[in-house]
């Protein structure tokens, strides 16, 4: 290649990293605050999708007729691939983490199969619905989203009847429903839940699709039954998707299901993010984003439950607004403000994207939250101590107390081992099938059936050369839990008198189960 060629790209290059890899075009220019840092870009590059979350596409443009012809008359985001689909985490976490990094962020994430475990997750069914709630009443609205032509009101009854039609039950989740909720870990702080605003439960029997629109509150939508499909838009885009042409500011007036791309031909500079959804998932949605929610129509659910045909997902709202920006101070004026003699122009769709460079700008300084209401005292919990020889914690109870756990209290266990141990000094005949044990009990040469083992701790050399010898042989639960202990500062010569000792292993010296 030409030395030329070469120094040209080089400059390229560089010019790419000194903007950020914002290529010029890439996104409309912002009139007004100049912010040189350039936040927004950086997040949208970098963590707008995810670690490892965004599409090989990204990267790919296409042509203006190849947007218009996969966008028209299709539905939203058609036109283009996602950038990525949104980060998805196995579990849920805590309300610091999720804080920290994805509220003050305003980054959206999936926690999987975090519903799973509340009471509606297997209560609800529509037979359940009807016989507990029957007769409250709800709000309704069309499939569609029509927000002009609202539905009257039913009962629960009245509307698991009729739901197959055109409506789907939308309204705040009924006090009496709440008990069957369980608020998520990330939730209970009071950062969070002093903030809390409304609760809402969504049913239908799927095919049903939101407008694009956009909440001013933080969302934490879960679905409890059904299929959902996210679309997810940053406020960048707000001026794309006509906000400021809309007949309700925060709903766009494009239809969804069929985008007129000639109406709206700006929508093809729209990129998204996808969310996927299935029963028991959880989906973060920051405050400000457009999004539209596809419900699929009904389909055999992945955990079958008999009685279950209407789709359920519940949206919880709290309020939220950005920090102080320390850096720039509370108000700092604008380049290219209008003179005061001149008409000022006011945008929405510039408003949103004004709040989401300020959220991203501020973000780093924001302090971490104390969420004191979960601090607990040590005093508040029981500890063992090495003091007293007859001290029991969960932990050293084997099988017996695992099993014991599942149906008892704590007191039980304590009891059964302090009986154990009376037995011990009084010589009393013990049934070994009532010691602790985590070695297999099916296999008859496992430790927990040789009297010499019922002092089980290692002290007790003899047993403890037992277990060496049985784990030798065999590969068991028991082995992988009790020999880091046993062993555990056993001095050179123990050890050397542990290889030299006779062994009780294999001398049938047991008692037989």
């Amino acid at each position: 290649m030409h030395r030329k060629a070469w120094r040209f790209i080089i400059h390229f290059a560089i010019l790419i990293i000194l903007t950020k890899g914002e290529l010029p075009g890439d996104s409309p220019k912002r009139e007004g605050v100049d912010r040189s840092r350039g936040t927004s870009s950086i997040y949208l590059q970098g963590n707008y999708c995810g670690t490892n979350q965004c599409s090989q596409g990204q990267s790919q443009e296409l042509s203006e007729e190849v947007l218009f012809k996969n966008g028209h008359k299709k539905p939203f985001g058609s036109h283009r691939p996602p950038d990525g689909r949104v980060e998805e985490l196995p579990f849920m976490i805590s309300s610091e983490d999720f804080y920290m990094k994805y509220v003050i962020k305003h980054k959206p994430v999936i926690f999987k199969n975090v519903v799973k475990h509340w009471p509606a997750f297997s209560k609800w069914t529509d037979e359940y619905l009807n016989t507990t709630w029957g007769n409250i009443t709800f709000k309704m609205e069309t499939k569609d989203d029509d927000k002009k032509n609202i539905p009257k009101d039913q009962t629960m009854s009245e509307y698991l009847t009729h739901y197959k039609g055109k409506r789907y039950l939308v309204d705040e989740v009924h006090p009496e429903m709440q008990k069957d909720i369980i608020l998520s870990l990330a939730l209970r702080c009071e950062e969070i839940s002093n903030y809390f605003f409304v609760s809402f439960l969504f049913m239908s029997n799927g095919g049903t699709s939101s407008k694009i629109h956009l909440d001013t509150d933080e969302n934490l939508l879960s679905v409890i039954r059904g299929h959902k499909e996210t679309i997810l838009v940053h406020p960048r885009y707000s001026a794309d998707l006509y906000t400021d042409d809309a007949d309700l500011l925060g709903v766009s007036d494009i239809d969804p299901l069929a985008v007129d791309m000639i109406k709206y031909p700006r929508v093809k500079n729209v990129r998204y993010l996808l969310a996927s959804m299935d029963s028991g998932d959880a989906l973060y949605i920051p405050q400000m984003w457009w999004h539209q929610v596809v419900s699929s129509e009904n389909r055999p659910f992945k955990i079958v439950t008999t009685g279950v045909k209407s789709q359920q997902r519940y949206a919880m709202w709290w309020k939220s607004k950005p920090y102080v920006n320390k850096q720039e101070g509370s108000s700092f004026p604008l380049k290219n403000s209008k003179q005061r003699n001149e008409k000022p122009s006011f945008s929405y769709a510039q408003a949103l994207s004004d709040y989401e460079d300020w959220v991203q700008d501020v973000a780093p300084s924001v302090p971490r939250i104390a969420c004191n209401s979960q601090q607990r005292y040590m005093n508040e919990y029981r500890f063992e101590t090495s003091k007293d020889p007859d001290s029991a914690t969960l932990g050293d109870g084997g099988d017996i107390e695992e099993i014991m756990l599942k149906t008892d209290s704590f007191a039980d266990i304590v009891a059964l081992r302090n009986r154990q141990k009376e037995q011990m000094k009084t010589n009393e005949e013990i049934d070994l099938r009532e010691l602790p044990c985590d070695f297999d009990r099916l296999n008859p040469k496992n430790p927990c059936s040789v009297k010499a083992c019922v002092n089980f701790d290692e002290e007790n050399m003899e047993c403890l050369r037992y277990v060496l010898d049985y784990c030798n042989e065999f590969a068991d639960r028991g082995c992988v839990i009790h020999l880091p202990h046993l062993l555990n500062k056993k001095t050179r010569k123990e050890w050397r008198d542990l290889h030299e000792m006779d062994t009780l292993y294999g001398r049938g010296d047991k008692e037989e189960l």
